[in-house]
């Protein structure tokens, strides 16, 4: 059995290595269908929780949540990917789905029903003091990107709702 300090570069502890806000830093792909909606939950409330933001647990939950549904919604059986981060101050949820590109009067008349599908948690993001986005993702990805950034008081603010 060898020693597997010995192979870690010079400077890195492995208790640099346990959970903190700092390195929240999870992007994971999953399947399309409303069926995956629940394991992100799950996975989203304990990445949370393991990472020190526990109270910002119900607030993330929510906003992935939304987020995905969204994605399944307005882009049935394709795959979809999550990313979760705590990156100054605030907690960033973002999707990304393969939502196919349209000619752009068809294409402004979706991104508005994609956006009116978000209004409830726009409404609630906006009231915590966060944002809450919708675009066509950026190259070299096709598709739409949507996102939730909320800062840490927003839990509390939330919880007041």
């Amino acid at each position: 059995m060898s020693n597997n300090a010995a192979c870690l570069p010079d400077g890195i502890r492995t208790a640099s290595l346990e959970p903190t806000r700092a390195n929240l830093n999870y992007s994971f792909g999953l399947p399309g269908g409303p069926y995956c909606l629940g394991m992100a939950r799950t996975v989203v409330r304990r990445l949370l929780s393991a990472h020190g933001l526990a109270d910002m647990a119900e607030l993330g939950v929510l906003a992935a949540s939304e987020l995905l549904a969204n994605a399944c919604l307005f882009t049935p059986g394709r795959d979809v990917s999550l990313s979760v981060r705590w990156r100054y101050g605030v907690l960033r949820l973002t999707v990304f789905d393969e939502h196919p590109a349209h000619a752009a009067d068809v294409g402004d008349a979706c991104r508005a029903r994609r956006r009116q599908a978000l209004a409830t948690l726009d409404a609630v993001v906006n009231a915590c003091g966060g944002i809450c986005g919708l675009a066509a993702a950026e190259g070299p990805l096709a598709g739409s990107r949507m996102w939730v950034v909320v800062p840490r008081e927003a839990a509390t603010l939330y919880a007041r709702i």
